[in-house]
């Protein structure tokens, strides 16, 4: 069904002569890239209203989606299952914000989060080669964003009121998100590398 709706925008695109047929295969990659994205942000937006989790999703999506733009990190080999690896995981971070507001564990998952961003990050994807520009660019961006959630992380919990403390959570489990999508990447090197 997504290859049809990829096709018939690409070709109402090519009838009212907004493209030539010449960039079909463009705009087709680029309509999947939009289309998936819609998907995921719907079934997001979805699942934080269906649990009522509406704020946390916001907080938690800021650190893990900033971190893993510039820190890398696991990357699956279809959307369907990046799709539910990711969903797993949104869901047992909301399971964690819902039920646990233990500012040790959100302080403890944040400094080991931000310790292995600071010596591991960036993780280039084999499709999406880094030269050494961009590599030291992600790196200053990632140890810069994982230090200011750390550093909000131990602000709130320490100075902010206890009903406020699902925050450092949230940003606490989006870092860790993203380092276990990081781990995931260094260890299916290393077996990659092992195998060849």
């Amino acid at each position: 069904m997504l290859d049809k709706l990829i096709t018939e925008s690409t070709n109402y695109l090519i009838y009212n002569q907004v493209i030539d047929e010449e960039h079909r295969d463009v705009y087709e990659y680029g309509f999947h890239i939009l289309y998936i994205n819609i998907i995921d942000i719907v079934s997001i937006a979805i699942i934080a209203l269906l649990f009522g989790t509406v704020p946390q999703t916001i907080v938690y999506h800021v650190s893990f989606i900033l971190l893993r733009n510039t820190a890398g990190g696991y990357h699956a080999k279809t959307h369907l299952r990046c799709f539910m690896i990711s969903t797993a995981i949104f869901l047992m971070s909301l399971f964690i914000v819902s039920w646990v507001a233990s500012p040790i564990l959100s302080i403890s998952l944040a400094c080991l989060s931000a310790l292995f961003i600071w010596a591991k990050a960036p993780v280039e994807h084999e499709n999406n080669p880094m030269s050494m520009e961009k590599y030291n660019h992600m790196k200053i961006l990632s140890r810069t964003f994982s230090v200011i959630f750390l550093c909000l992380v131990f602000l709130i919990n320490i100075f902010m009121d206890v009903s406020l403390r699902w925050v450092a959570m949230s940003l606490a489990l989006g870092m860790a998100s993203q380092t276990m999508l990081l781990f995931a990447a260094i260890a299916q090197t290393l077996r990659n590398r092992k195998t060849t």
